[in-house]
């Protein structure tokens, strides 16, 4: 029998779920083939008041006539005194959408108190079998990899239906997005005839609830964040509205603000280097051994290698701070003007906007000193390398201050509009769907350089590695300030150094140098759509229905895309107050990377930025949106400004069975999907080149088109082999389209550098690469409110975009359209017929091609899906209090690349686990959570992270509390990284450490009312 204070505690859930948004789908919404067999065993009710559930995907090609078989089965609770809410209600209701879908998902809920509690959408969706967050995504713009595949490999969509998304040039940021808005997340790993397709990997659903879902009332809610790394205090607010007019019109609003205030620290490892033939003769007795004998070292012996040592070459003490404010809010109306015919309208709106996200650096080099010495013995690393990783150094390379300012704004908004009839036989619905979105990333870089001239520069130091040991880092320079402005007068470079200036005309008196420039990369998206499906339903047949529909979609991708010069910039105004100490000098790392230097310069950015902006136009040429001359010569103009549009007519259609074997209820559907694209783009060739720096004139717009049809087939089957056991099975095609700022239609010839000319070729005929999924899940629903289940997939991707450099394929003999001359293959060189005379004789210009392609080799990617959730409510006394869960996930990819080498897709681990656990009573609830994933590979993105490298395994706890003072007041407090994990990468052996990154600790605390 209830006491008091658990009918009181009914009472405040019925109360804080009736306000908030995040309630249940309703019955029109859901597939057609959601539920167990008709003959199988009633649940027992659920005790609690209605809960929000898992909605299935709100696409209307999966809502449903009334088909016996169509209603959504509850959950059976375990007894009359336990009241599910909080962390135990939305792990049941992940349970019960998935045991209610016909496809293969997974998904998260709100936990009743109208949050997800995580820190943003991708964190929360890493407690899902199979997704993987990646941490490496600067800013908590949280893309997570699905099945073993990158984030752009997943489609992410709002109800079920594609919209724009605020993308640059990989996976959209869920960090865009304030969780507060959305019901529940659904990823869905097998995607049906019926669904948007491009989700390689998997579909991830973000749903809102429409209108008439909702129960009458308002909630509050106010959220204060703590980042421990430098103190740093966000707070946010959450307000929403639900008014039902009647049975059959309702209302709903919700807005939601949240201040960003985020820091990451990074030591970077940028560059290993081998010590010379001279260095090693100047440190024989230490590095004698490891260097052959020769005129350079005399007293090297060579008695343990003679391929050398290295020692770190640069490293870079990092801050970045991403201040800013984040907005994001939905709305909807939804009319029932009969029990047939529903209409509604949702829409979503979010900006996000970080437009002082700072990054301090300190750079310095050591490959070009005048002292190099060792203090350590090398160490011999896994692959046989050997490293030095204690060194002192004089008159070290070129030492920079690196200030750089990154201004982000993410913003998107759609609306979809939605109509349906349904009876007994007949369905009919239809959708239209308008969305655009925004991603902004303009950096602006000032720099300040120590230059080494062949007197040295004075600046020395001592670093220690730490062998990837961050208690034993150790780092010093000298002398304090390392870096200086006080340069009463700068020349420019000129057109040939277009963003330097020096403190002499002269190479020979240069001993400071300025640098300014920046990359700004502007895409805006929109997607216009409109989709109709039809129904019709058999009772007392194997053909329990016929669905099919079509869809008419526009997508429109307009990218930007600058370099600046600093041409024309006021150097009268710099004076020695330019720089100062690092704002985050003094508690960089949170003191756990052993000891780092203070002496560290960084600039007065807004106050020189100001100083500097410059009042000259360079001739022909125009100003950035930043406000800086735009440098047309380099690639960045003719690769990032262009339109690309594809134009999708889809149809599509599919059976759905249902019959007996055996006593053995099968059911499922089969289904056909064609897509016919057509795809136009406007890019930029460069034609001429006025002067050095060039002008718009120099380009002119050249238009490709690209057409392709797409026929993809899917098959489901699900076996009730008893009410508590399903076995499913899937099959089916899809495909991804080539992102379009990744790839270029145009053919791009470099300036030439030392006798090189680099070439980027152009590619208009890549076509989307293809994947054939086998899936196969079975699922135990041991208990109520329990799953004990293991999924396993297969796809095999074809067509697989791939960059090749290979000259015996990429030089073609007749290059004097490009200004190259005819081309001819030497050995691995592609030599030019004009002659290069900058050296010490004259030889041909080489070329050095690269260029995309659809691989002809497939690539293969299995895993394994085992997931076990509890609910441990069978125990006695206050045991019975208890759940949780553990889930595991296997990747393995397996193929050949292009160049024949072994396939990897970075970013993924073999090996990711979940452990949950929590603790939840009519008053309070305690949830424990632990992710751990192996260790992964990363590509190499360059100069700022050096080569390719590796991740270190790495986990992390979390704790979530919650509180209900009163029927209509909730506190909750929230705890993140508390095991204040750091994310490390290395090259080939942790201990030739590459990168570490430290976000520490986060704490929320946040308070709800409802009225």
């Amino acid at each position: 029998m209830k006491t008091i204070y658990e009918a009181r505690r009914v009472a405040m859930a019925t109360a804080l779920l009736g306000a908030t948004m995040l309630t249940a789908v309703p019955a029109f919404a859901q597939d057609t083939q959601t539920t167990a067999p008709a003959d199988a065993p009633a649940e027992a009710p659920i005790v609690s008041t209605p809960t929000p559930t898992v909605a299935t995907p709100a696409n209307p090609s999966q809502t449903t006539a009334a088909d016996p078989q169509s209603q959504p089965e509850a959950i059976e609770q375990p007894g009359a005194d336990i009241v599910v809410t909080g962390f135990r209600q939305s792990y049941a209701d992940a349970i019960r959408s998935k045991k209610n879908e016909i496809a293969i998902t997974d998904g998260i809920s709100s936990d009743g108190l109208g949050r997800f509690p995580d820190l943003n959408v991708g964190e929360a969706l890493q407690r899902v079998p199979g997704v993987q967050i990646n941490r490496e995504a600067e800013g908590r713009n949280a893309t997570i990899n699905l099945r073993g595949l990158p984030g752009e490999y997943a489609r992410l969509t709002i109800n079920g239906v594609a919209f724009a998304e605020p993308v640059l040039a990989e996976a959209a940021p869920l960090g865009a997005f304030n969780a507060d808005i959305f019901s529940a997340i659904v990823i869905d790993k097998s995607p049906l005839a019926n669904a948007q397709s491009g989700g390689l990997s998997g579909n991830v659903d973000l749903q809102i609830a429409p209108a008439l879902s909702r129960k009458e009332g308002g909630f509050v809610k106010a959220a204060l964040e703590f980042n421990q790394l430098g103190d740093r205090f966000a707070p946010g607010a959450t307000v929403g509205y639900n008014h039902l007019f009647s049975d059959s019109f309702a209302i709903f609003g919700v807005l939601a603000y949240k201040k960003e205030n985020f820091r990451r620290d990074t030591l970077q490892f940028n560059s290993y280097s081998a010590f010379s033939p001279a260095q090693a003769q100047a440190n024989a007795s230490t590095l004698g051994a490891y260097y052959p004998t020769s005129a350079a070292c005399p007293s090297c012996t060579g008695a343990t290698t003679t391929a050398g040592v290295l020692y770190n070459s640069q490293l870079r003490q990092y801050s970045r701070i991403n201040p800013g404010d984040l907005y994001t809010g939905a709305a909807g109306a939804e009319w029932k003007p009969n029990d047939r015919t529903r209409i509604g309208v949702t829409g979503f709106y979010t900006d996000r906007r970080l437009p002082k996200t700072m990054q301090y650096l300190s750079i310095v080099g050591n490959n070009n000193v005048s002292t190099l010495t060792p203090r350590s013995q090398p160490i011999a690393l896994d692959d046989g390398r050997y490293v030095v990783t204690d060194i002192d150094f004089t008159n070290a390379a070129d030492p920079r201050a690196s200030t750089r300012r990154l201004g982000i704004v993410q913003r998107a908004w759609g609306i979809n509009g939605k109509a349906e009839y349904s009876d007994d036989v007949w369905r009919l619905s239809t959708v239209l769907t308008a969305s655009k979105a925004r991603n902004e990333s303009a950096e602006l870089s000032l720099d300040f350089d120590r230059l080494q001239t062949a007197n040295g520069n004075g600046g020395s130091g001592t670093l220690r590695t730490g062998a990837g040991n961050l208690n034993d880092f150790y780092y010093s320079l000298s002398p304090d300030p390392l870096i200086s402005s006080a340069v009463p007068t700068w020349y420019w470079g000129g057109v040939a150094d277009p963003t330097q200036y020096y403190n002499s005309p002269t190479a020979a008196g240069r001993t400071n140098r300025l640098q300014l420039t920046g990359t700004e990369s502007y895409v805006t998206t929109e997607v216009l759509a409109y989709q109709g499906d039809v129904e019709r339903s058999f009772a007392d047949s194997v053909l329990t229905g016929i669905q099919a529909g079509f869809r008419f979609e526009h997508n429109d991708f307009r990218s930007e895309g600058y370099r600046i010069s600093a041409f024309g910039i006021q150097t009268q105004n710099i004076n020695g107050s330019f720089l100062q100490q690092s704002p985050t000098a003094n508690d960089f790392f949170g003191g756990k990377a052993g000891t780092y230097t203070t002496n560290w310069q960084t600039s007065r950015f807004q106050y020189a930025i100001d100083q500097l902006q410059p009042v000259t136009v360079f001739p022909g040429g125009a100003l950035s949106p930043q406000g800086f001359n735009i440098r047309y010569n380099d690639n960045n103009y003719s690769l990032y400004n262009f339109d690309n549009t594809t134009d999708l007519a889809i149809g599509y259609g599919q059976l759905k069975y249902s019959f007996d074997v055996g006593g053995i209820r099968i059911r499922g559907n089969g289904g056909l999907r064609y897509e016919y694209a057509r795809n136009t783009i406007d890019a930029l060739n460069r034609v001429s080149l006025t002067g050095t720096i060039g002008s718009p004139a120099d380009f002119r717009t050249v238009t490709y088109e690209n057409k392709y049809g797409k026929l993809l087939p899917s098959f489901i089957l699900v076996a009730d082999l008893s009410d508590k056991l399903l076995l499913r099975g899937a099959a089916y095609r899809t495909y991804v389209r080539p992102q379009p700022r990744q790839f270029t239609p145009v053919t791009i010839v470099g300036n030439p550098v030392n006798g090189v000319y680099s070439l980027t070729l152009g590619n208009p005929d890549l076509k989307p690469y293809d994947s054939t999924s086998l899936d196969l899940s079975l699922e135990w629903y041991n208990r109520p409110n329990g799953i004990i289940s293991v999924a396993g997939f297969q796809k095999r991707i074809t067509g697989l975009i791939a960059t090749i450099s290979d000259p015996r394929q990429l030089c073609p003999p007749n290059a004097t359209a490009l200004g190259l001359g005819t081309l001819t293959v030497n050995g691995d060189r592609c030599e030019s017929s004009l002659i290069y005379t900058g050296g010490a004789v004259p030889t041909p210009f080489l070329v050095a091609a690269s260029g995309f392609v659809n691989q002809d080799s497939p690539i293969t990617v299995r895993g394994l899906e085992f997931n076990l959730q509890q609910t441990l409510d069978f125990l006695p006394g206050a045991l019975r209090h208890l759940g949780g869960g553990f889930n595991y996930a296997f990747t393995d990819i397996s193929g050949k690349t292009a160049s024949g080498a072994q396939a990897t897709l970075p970013g993924v681990s073999r090996h990711n686990a979940n452990v949950i656990g929590y603790y939840e009573t009519d008053e309070y609830g305690l949830r424990l959570v632990y992710n751990v994933r192996s260790k992964y590979d990363l590509a190499s993105a360059g100069t700022f992270t050096g080569a390719a490298r590796q991740v270190r395994s790495r986990g992390q706890l979390d704790l979530s509390a919650s509180y209900n003072v009163s029927e209509t007041v909730s506190l909750s407090f929230d705890a993140y990284n508390l095991t204040n994990a750091i994310r490390v990468e290395y090259e080939g052996d942790p201990r030739l450490i590459r990168r570490a990154d430290y976000d520490g600790r986060t704490f929320t605390v946040t308070a709800r009312a409802t009225f």
